[in-house]
């Protein structure tokens, strides 16, 4: 009814103003204490950690002293036995140093060698003034080529080698010169230089002669290549026997840079630096090298591996700037890693003696990269490591990175690193945090079950004491509606009784119509103690129902004929459809014509002037309709979603017009729903107000 809401949202206020204290009292002091719990474990945690990453960290500096140890453990290994050339391919190709210097026992370099250190056998001078003039001032290459012809007539293994190489030059020159007008003249010295110059460069003379005239074969072998490339572009008809030549002398010259012969003799590095670029450029000049069968080739061929023995060679000839002999490194200590000053990326040395040679031993910053125990202790953990040189310039790890916690824990590298630092810092930031969050989430769900538990008794003493106050006044209500309902129709039959008692009526006629009039206050009177006893019942959950196959169409006529003393008045027009061969329904037949006399005496009260209403009972859609339609007074939306409530009326003061206590509707509902049923109710005020009522059919 429409005062019980106020009112008892008046006197819930100060009830549900001591349960908002009651719960939030608690709820504040739960809160304070998780969060002291969480602040003190996550300290804990911090200490736990740091005690823990510190351990780790102190683990990881000694697996990486253990791992350097056997490093230099290979060093002595390596140098066992081995010359200087053969020892400088092993610290490259397979220890992966970037590059090296060695000294003998006295401090003196042994690798890398220059050109400059090394010496030719004999005078050359005096023995080739005339030809070089004629070759190169004179440029007169066909007597350049007789002269060299009658030096090469020598005993002296490298006079001789000299002599044939500049007489296979100077026929190639001449070949190319203008000189000569007739292509078959320059055909033939071509092919003259060539198989001079193959004399040479295929000589077995590279298996045990000495440096100088090691250089001279390697001169040959590029010179060789350089001739069959000429030939090819005279000749395409020999194509194949050219590429086969070129593909043979390009494999022989990489074999003559890489390794020393069985006389202990190896190329300069300044030389070999230059023939392996050559190399590099032949490579790339001549896409069939790439294509070549390997077949009975060296892996030394290979063009990574010819880079990387390049950039060690390169980097060796840098490093001997800084350390010339032995007594340049000064006071380094022996087994010690610093930074070498360089102009491009940064270059750590290692002084080591072994046996009777001292080697400084280089990486690279990728290189040195190798701290393998701090990447498998911290891998897949909370930190990340960093290792940075004495110098505070990041070597190995991970870099500073916008997300990563401030806090780090920092500790010595080992005794190969001094002044190096290990630094330890945790990802994101909130490391501790997620380390403590299991036990804070215990806490957490603890405390969030306790205050939704707190909550949600709040809530429900609230809506328990809600509940009763509604109900009280909803009690007061009803006895009063009942009260009003009651004594109406009472008084109205006291009267009318009185006034045939005392004889006051003019004749027969007067009387009946009095008769009539107590007759029908009875009968509103049994409805409504018929509505009380109903929901009464309901209330109890006593109402049973008798189910049976039922005749829509005869509980239409039935709920007519109960209504029709009253629609049959004036003003009133009453219609009735019944579609034919509509199907039974599984239903209470009484219980189904209470519901349509409610629905229609509910139509009958709320139609004031010239009232109009139709009962239609039709089939769809697999089901039985019931239809009640008026043209009264209509209803808003929101009485629409209330009319099935109890006690609801739209009009719900005492003084209101249509008779009632707001029970009907609700019955209606409980009915329909008891049969499983569906009701629906389309209106708008002013327009009236149709309700339909939808009852499976019976199978």
């Amino acid at each position: 009814m429409k005062g019980i809401g106020n009112q008892a949202s008046t006197q819930l206020k100060p009830v549900l103003l001591l349960l908002a204290v009651a719960v939030i009292l608690p709820t504040i002091c739960l809160l304070w204490f998780m969060t002291q719990a969480v602040e003190n474990i996550q300290v804990v945690t911090k200490q736990k950690l740091v005690g823990i990453y510190q351990e780790k960290l102190g683990e990881a500096v000694v697996k990486t002293g253990n791992l350097w140890k056997q490093e230099l453990s290979c060093l002595d290994t390596e140098v066992a036995g081995k010359s200087a050339f053969a020892l400088f391919d092993s610290l490259q190709s397979r220890l992966g140093y970037a590059g090296a210097v060695i000294y003998d026992e006295t401090g003196t370099r042994i690798y890398p060698l220059f050109s400059t250190d090394v010496n030719a056998p004999v005078e050359l001078a005096d023995t080739f003034a005339q030809v070089w003039q004629a070759e190169c001032a004179e440029q007169n290459y066909n007597k350049a080529a007789t002269l060299y012809e009658k030096i090469a007539e020598s005993k002296n293994l490298y006079t001789r080698f000299t002599a044939v190489l500049g007489q296979a030059r100077s026929h190639a020159k001449l070949a190319r010169s203008g000189q000569l007008a007739d292509f078959d003249e320059k055909k033939h010295h071509l092919e003259a230089a060539i198989a001079t110059c193959e004399t040479v460069a295929f000589n077995n003379a590279d298996q045990d002669c000495n440096i100088p005239t090691l250089m001279l074969l390697a001169d040959a072998r590029l010179l060789m290549i350089e001739l069959a490339q000429q030939r090819l572009n005279l000749s395409a008809e020999t194509k194949d026997n050219i590429e086969s030549r070129i593909w043979d002398t390009y494999h022989q010259l990489c074999n003559l840079v890489f390794k020393e012969n069985e006389a202990g003799s190896f190329l300069p590095c300044d030389q070999q630096i230059f023939i392996v670029r050559r190399i590099l450029d032949i490579y790339e000049k001549y896409p069939f090298l790439q294509k070549h069968p390997d077949e009975g080739t060296s892996a030394r061929t290979d063009e990574s591996a010819i880079r990387s023995r390049l950039a060690a060679e390169e980097l060796s000839v840098r490093m001997v700037e800084h350390f010339p002999d032995a007594a340049a490194s000064g006071d380094w200590p022996n087994d010690q890693f610093r930074l070498v000053p360089h102009d491009k990326e940064p270059v750590y040395a290692l002084r080591h003696l072994a046996q009777d040679e001292t080697l400084m031993l280089f990486c690279r910053e990728k290189i040195i990269r190798r701290f393998s125990p701090f990447e498998e202790t911290f891998k897949n953990s909370d930190v990340a490591y960093r290792i940075v040189d004495d110098t505070g310039r990041f070597v190995a790890g991970t870099e500073k990175s916008k997300t990563e916690s401030s806090m780090t824990i920092t500790g010595a590298v080992g005794k190969h690193f001094t002044g190096w630092k290990a630094q330890l810092f945790f990802k994101e930031g909130d490391v501790f945090e997620k380390a403590a969050s299991r036990q804070v989430t215990i806490y957490i769900w603890a405390g969030v079950l306790v205050i939704v538990l707190i909550l949600a008794a709040g809530g429900f003493a609230g809506q328990v004491v809600g509940r009763q106050i509604k109900l009280n006044k909803l009690k007061n209500d009803f006895i009063a509606t009942v009260s009003h309902e009651l004594k109406t129709p009472l008084s109205s039959m006291r009267v009318l009784v009185d006034t045939l008692v005392e004889g006051n009526y003019n004749d027969q006629k007067q009387a009946t119509e009095y008769l009539h009039l107590i007759s029908k206050e009875n009968l509103r009177l049994s409805r409504l103690i018929d509505n009380f006893l109903t929901f009464s019942r309901m209330e109890r959950n006593k109402q049973a129902f008798d189910m049976a196959q039922a005749n829509p169409a005869e509980i239409a006529r039935d709920a007519a004929e109960a209504v029709q003393t009253k629609f049959s008045r004036e003003k009133c027009k009453f219609e009735i459809q019944i579609d034919e061969n509509i199907p039974d329904i599984l239903a209470d037949h009484d219980a189904m014509v209470t519901v349509l006399v409610n629905l229609l005496d509910n139509a009958y009260k709320y139609s004031y002037d010239d009232k109009h209403i139709e009962l239609k009972v039709f089939a769809e859609d697999g089901s039985v309709s019931f239809s009640v339609k008026d043209n009264g007074a209509g209803m808003s939306r929101r009485a629409v979603k209330r009319i099935f409530n109890r006690f609801y009326q739209a009009d719900s003061s005492l003084s209101r017009t249509a008779e009632g206590c707001g029970l009907g509707l609700s019955i209606v509902k409980f009915i329909i729903d008891a049969h499983k049923g569906q009701i629906t109710v389309d209106s708008k005020p002013g327009k009236g107000t149709t309700f339909t009522v939808k009852l499976p059919r019976h199978n």
